[in-house]
């Protein structure tokens, strides 16, 4: 398991990009906490499995149906390469 920070960010509803998030978050069984929210950027760390997470980074792409995602970065200070113990709370 591995913990990421990302940074996605459109010009999209707040609530709609929540959603769509929390969504993918759920369907691809990831650990996530959000740690801003505002419009056109939400900041969220992630665990779970590395292919699940880019999984993830490739479904946010495709954005909620009433905006448009400009971009999906990965954030310093959560290595897409650090471990993280199991039950580990982030």
């Amino acid at each position: 398991m591995i913990r990421r920070r990302l940074l996605i960010s459109g010009r999209v509803d707040t609530e709609s990009l929540l959603s769509m998030i929390t969504h993918f978050i759920g369907r691809l069984n990831l650990e996530s906490r959000i740690e801003s929210a505002s419009p056109g950027a939400i900041t969220i760390d992630l665990q779970g499995d590395e292919d699940l997470i880019d999984m993830f980074e490739v479904a946010c792409w495709l954005g909620p149906e009433d905006g448009l995602i400009d971009g999906v970065a990965s954030l310093p200070g959560h290595s897409s390469l650090l471990p993280v113990a199991c039950g580990t709370s982030a």
